[in-house]
C-alpha cells in the first residue's frame, strides 16, 4: 500500500504539490486518529473543497501511516451515495515527514453541524431532518455489512460529515476490514485489529473491547457497526460526543419512535443485534413528510408520469410544512437536477422557485439561474409557460451581464412560438425585463418582435402588445420613442378588435410628451377622429376625452406661437418635460390605465351583468397579462394538457382574452362587411414573413407611373384635407422597414385594417397602361397584387378625393362576378386632365 502513494509522488520530478490553498483555521471537531479537516480553495478554478490531512514520521509512525493509507484506499474504491466522494489524493514527503492529503467535496463535521443547528434555535421540524441523516448513515453501514461483508469499525460522530446539500456521509475507513480477515487475529492483515487503539472504549461492543477476534467472524457482519450506529444515535440527540458507556442508558433524549430500534442496536449479544438494513426498512420510523419527499425525488426514474404529476402538484403545500434548511439546501438542488436531466415534469418548476425564494443571492445565482437558462432550451411548451409564469420570481436576481444574453435571447424565441399562450406570456415577460435591457437589444430585437405581435392573429395579443409598448415607452430613447410610438398607437386605432382600439386610445393619452404639435394636428387627431363614432361606447367615450386633451394642448401651443417661434419651441420643451415628470411620478402605478381597460365591459347590453374585477389589491401586471397562478394541485387533480394552442390550466385568461370572448359573442352587432374586410386584411397582408420588413404594413407594391400621377395630383391640390401621403418605395417598388417596423412617422401604416362603415364608390378606370398589361390582381387583403385587378379605395386613401374634385359622385367600381370584366388600374392621368 505504501507503494501506491510512492508511485504518485514519482510522477513529478520535483515532487507533488497540493494545488489547494487551505483555510487558516481547520475544523475543531474530533477526527479519527491524527486526521485534520480543513476547508480549501482550488488555485486554478476557485472551487471550494475539503482537505483531510494525516501527518506522521516515516520511521516512528510507520504503523499509523499504514492504517491511514488503508483508509485512503478504501475511501477511493468505495462508491455509494452515502459514502464521502474523493476528488483527489496526494502523498507528500518532506524529509522524514509524510503527509497524506484527501481532497473531497466541501463538507462540515457532523459535530460542528449539530452545534450550528443548536445555535439556530429549536425547530419543530428538526426531528425529521435528524431522522433523515441517521437513515442515510444506516444505509451506508448496511451496504458495507450486508453487500460487501466489510466492517467499518469506527462508526461515531467523528466518522460522519455533512455536505453543502445536507447529505450525511460516512468516512474514516482507516479500520475498515473484511470480516473473514478479522478471524486471523494479530497475525492477519485486518486493520481493525492493528488499529483498535484508535477507537475509544465507549464505542466498542464487549467482544471488540476484549479482543475476541475468533468469535467476531462467527457472528453477523453488522455486529460491531450496529453498536457504533447506536452510539451515533445517542450522540446526535444528545448533541455531543459520547462521554462513556453509561450514557447509552440515558434514553430521555431519544424519540419514542426510535427507542426500540435504538435498544436493539445496542444488544449485549452480537447475534441478536439489529441489522441496520432492517432499521432503514422500518416504514413507520421514517414515515414523515421530509423523508417521503426526498425518497420520492431520489426515485423519480422509477415513477410513472401520473405519480410524478400528483406528487409535484401537492409539493408546494408540503414545502410550507418542512424545515427551512433541508428545503433550501437539500430539496432545492435535487429539484434542479431532476428538471435539468428531464426526470421531473414541468409541475416541478413552481416548487423549485418556492424552495429558493429566501436563499442568499449568491446561492440563488449558483443553483437556480443556471437551471432556468437550461430549461429555456427545453422544447416542451408547458415548461416554457411555467418559466414565463414565474418570471417575476427570478428576473431581478439574474446578474446584469446575463440579462441581454443569455436570458432575453432565450426568452425571445417565444415571440414566434406557434402557441398563442406562449406568445402572450413572452410578451409579459419581456415587459418585466425591459428596465434592465440595453438600448441595443430593445431597438434591434424587442421592437421588431412587438411590431409582429401587433398584427398577430390572436386579437388579445394585439391589444396586450399596445399595452406593453405604452408601458415600456419610458425606457426608450427619445429618438426611438418619437419614431415608433405614434405609428404603433395610431395603427392600433384601426384594429377590428375593440379592446385593441381602446388600448391605442389610452396609450396615446399616457404618452403625450412624445408628440410634436405638428404630428398631433396632422396625424394623431385625424387618426383618432374616426373613433368618435365607434360602435363601442367605451372606445367613443375615451376617444372624446383624449381628443379634448390634445385640442387643449394645441390651443396652448397656438397661444405660444403668437409670441414667436422661440416662445413656441420653449413651450413645447416645457410641455414635454412636464409629461416626463408626470410619467415618472406614475412609474409605481404604470399599468393602471391597462387595468382600467381590462375592467371595461365591451359586449353590449348583454354583458352589463358581468361581475366587475376587484383591481385594488391585485398585482397590476398579473391583471393585465393573466400571470396569477392558482394554488398547487392536490393529488388526483388532472394535469394541464399539452395540446397545442390550448391554454394552460394555471394561466387564467387575460383581460384581453376575456374581452375577445365577449366580443365574439356580440360581434353580430358589427357590420358584416367591415368584419370581412378586416379579416381579409389581417389574414393576408400582415402575415407575410419577411426578414427585412417586420410586419408594420410596409409591404405594399406601388406602380411607379401611379406614384408619379399621385404626386402631380397632390401638387395641384390646394386644400390640406385633400393631400395624400404617398408610401416611400425602394428601387423594387416594395416598401421596406429598416429598423423596428414603425417607420419614420410620416405614413399611415395601418390603413388597411380599418373596417369602412360602408363601401365607398370608386372612380371609373380607363384601359390598362402598356406597362402593366393586366399583370395586377387584387389580393385577399385589398392590396394591389401582381396579376389582376385592383381593390376599391378605402375612405382613408384616394376615395377621399371626391370632395376636392368638386363633389361629383363617380359610379361604383365592380370587383368581379359581373359580366363586365373590371379594369386593371385607375387612370390618374385622366383625373388630372379631366
Amino acid at each position: 500500500m505504501s507503494g501506491m502513494f510512492g508511485s504518485i509522488g514519482s510522477l513529478f520530478a520535483t515532487g507533488p504539490r497540493l494545488r489547494y490553498d487551505l483555510d487558516e483555521r481547520p475544523h475543531d471537531a474530533r477526527s479519527l486518529g491524527r486526521w485534520t479537516h480543513a476547508g480549501g480553495t482550488s488555485r486554478e478554478s476557485g472551487e471550494r473543497v475539503s482537505v483531510f490531512t494525516f501527518r506522521g514520521d516515516a520511521q516512528r509512525d510507520a504503523r499509523a501511516l499504514e492504517i491511514a493509507r488503508n483508509g485512503v484506499r478504501r475511501l477511493k474504491t468505495m462508491r455509494h451515495p452515502n459514502v464521502l466522494l474523493v476528488k483527489e489524493t496526494l502523498e507528500v514527503e518532506t524529509g522524514s515527514e509524510i503527509a497524506l492529503h484527501v481532497v473531497t467535496e466541501p463538507t462540515t463535521p457532523l459535530e460542528t453541524h449539530l452545534r450550528e443547528i443548536a445555535r439556530g434555535g429549536s425547530d419543530s421540524q428538526g426531528g425529521e431532518y435528524l431522522l433523515l441523516g441517521i437513515r442515510e448513515i444506516a444505509t451506508a453501514v448496511a451496504f458495507l455489512n450486508n453487500d460487501c461483508r466489510l466492517v467499518h469499525g469506527a462508526i461515531s460522530l467523528a466518522s460522519v460529515v455533512v455536505t453543502e446539500r445536507l447529505d450525511w456521509k460516512l468516512w474514516g475507513f482507516d479500520l475498515c476490514s473484511e470480516l473473514d480477515a478479522i478471524g486471523h487475529g494479530a497475525n492477519g492483515d485486518a486493520k481493525l485489529i492493528h488499529g483498535a487503539y484508535l477507537v475509544p472504549d465507549q464505542y466498542k461492543p464487549e467482544e471488540f473491547r476484549r479482543g475476541d477476534w475468533v468469535s467476531i467472524p462467527e457472528g453477523p457482519p453488522w455486529a460491531i457497526d450496529a453498536w457504533g450506529l447506536g452510539c451515533l444515535i445517542q450522540e446526535v440527540y444528545s448533541g455531543g460526543a459520547l462521554r462513556g458507556t453509561d450514557q447509552l442508558r440515558e434514553v430521555s433524549c431519544i424519540p419514542q419512535t426510535l427507542l426500540k430500534d435504538y435498544q436493539r442496536l445496542l444488544g449485549s449479544q452480537p447475534t441478536r443485534r439489529y441489522n441496520p438494513k432492517k432499521l432503514i426498512e422500518n416504514a413507520s420510523l421514517f414515515a414523515n413528510k421530509l423523508v417521503e419527499t426526498i425518497t420520492f425525488i431520489n426515485n423519480l426514474a422509477l415513477k410513472d408520469s401520473i405519480e410524478k404529476e400528483r406528487f409535484f402538484g401537492h409539493l408546494p403545500r408540503v414545502l410550507e410544512q418542512l424545515a427551512l434548511q433541508p428545503v433550501q439546501k437539500k430539496i432545492l438542488p435535487m429539484l434542479c437536477d431532476a428538471l435539468v436531466f428531464n426526470q421531473a415534469p414541468h409541475q416541478a418548476i413552481l416548487p423549485m422557485f418556492i424552495s429558493a425564494q429566501d436563499i442568499p443571492l449568491e446561492a440563488y445565482r449558483k443553483i437556480v439561474i443556471p437551471t432556468v437558462l437550461k430549461l429555456f432550451e427545453n422544447p416542451d411548451k408547458m415548461v416554457r409557460l411555467d418559466l414565463l409564469e414565474n418570471l417575476s420570481r427570478y428576473a431581478d436576481r439574474v446578474p446584469d451581464e446575463m440579462v441581454d444574453d443569455p436570458l432575453y435571447e432565450r426568452l425571445s424565441t417565444g415571440f414566434t412560438h406557434a402557441d398563442s399562450n406562449v406568445r402572450e406570456m413572452t410578451l409579459k415577460g419581456a415587459s418585466l425585463l425591459v428596465p434592465r435591457l440595453s438600448e441595443r437589444v430593445i431597438t434591434a430585437s424587442l421592437l421588431r418582435h412587438l411590431s409582429k405581435l401587433q398584427i398577430d392573429e390572436d386579437p388579445a395579443i394585439r391589444a396586450n402588445t399596445t399595452i406593453c409598448l405604452g408601458n415600456i415607452a419610458q425606457y426608450l430613447s427619445e429618438a426611438t420613442a418619437k419614431r415608433v410610438l405614434l405609428n404603433a398607437f395610431t395603427r392600433s386605432l384601426k384594429d377590428a378588435f375593440p379592446p385593441a382600439r381602446l388600448a391605442g386610445v389610452m396609450a396615446l393619452e399616457h404618452t403625450t410628451q412624445y408628440y410634436e404639435p405638428a404630428e398631433v394636428s396632422q396625424r394623431l387627431i385625424p387618426s383618432l377622429a374616426p373613433l368618435l363614432t365607434d360602435v363601442q361606447k367605451d372606445v367613443r367615450v375615451r376617444s372624446f376625452q383624449v381628443l379634448q386633451i390634445y385640442l387643449e394642448s394645441l390651443k396652448r401651443h397656438s397661444d405660444a406661437l403668437e409670441q414667436g417661434p422661440e416662445a413656441a419651441a420653449a413651450h413645447v420643451e416645457r410641455e414635454q418635460k412636464k409629461g416626463h415628470a408626470n410619467a415618472a411620478k406614475k412609474a409605481a402605478n404604470v399599468l393602471s390605465w391597462a387595468v382600467n381597460m381590462a375592467a371595461s365591459k365591451i359586449g353590449g347590453p348583454e354583458e352589463d351583468a358581468r361581475a366587475q374585477v376587484d383591481l385594488t389589491n391585485e398585482r397590476l401586471m398579473a391583471k393585465s397579462f393573466s400571470s396569477a397562478a392558482p394554488p398547487p394541485k392536490l393529488y388526483g387533480e388532472s394535469p394541464r394538457t399539452s395540446t397545442q394552442n390550448t391554454p394552460a390550466v394555471s394561466l387564467g385568461p387575460s383581460p384581453a382574452k376575456a374581452m375577445s370572448s365577449a366580443y365574439d359573442s356580440s360581434r353580430r352587432t358589427i357590420e358584416s362587411a367591415a368584419q370581412k374586410v378586416s379579416a381579409l386584411s389581417m389574414n393576408d397582408d400582415f402575415n407575410d414573413e419577411d426578414d427585412d420588413a417586420d410586419g408594420w404594413g410596409d409591404l405594399d407594391i406601388v406602380d411607379p407611373a401611379e406614384q408619379a400621377a399621385r404626386e402631380r395630383l397632390n401638387s395641384r391640390t390646394t386644400s390640406s384635407s385633400a393631400r395624400v401621403q404617398l408610401p416611400r418605395t425602394n428601387s423594387g417598388g416594395m416598401k421596406k422597414s429598416t429598423s423596428d417596423g414603425w417607420g419614420d412617422g410620416d405614413d399611415d401604416l395601418f390603413e388597411e385594417l380599418a373596417p369602412p362603415p360602408a363601401p365607398k364608390p370608386s372612380i371609373p378606370s380607363t384601359a390598362p397602361r402598356a406597362g402593366l398589361s393586366g399583370a395586377r390582381t387584387m389580393g385577399s387583403s385589398g392590396h394591389v397584387g401582381l396579376s389582376g385587378a385592383r381593390r376599391p379605395l378605402s375612405s382613408g386613401s384616394l376615395g377621399g378625393l371626391a370632395k376636392p374634385m368638386g363633389g361629383v359622385k363617380p359610379p361604383p367600381m365592380k370587383l368581379g362576378g359581373g359580366a363586365k370584366k373590371p379594369q386593371a388600374d385607375i387612370d390618374l392621368e385622366a383625373m388630372l386632365n379631366g
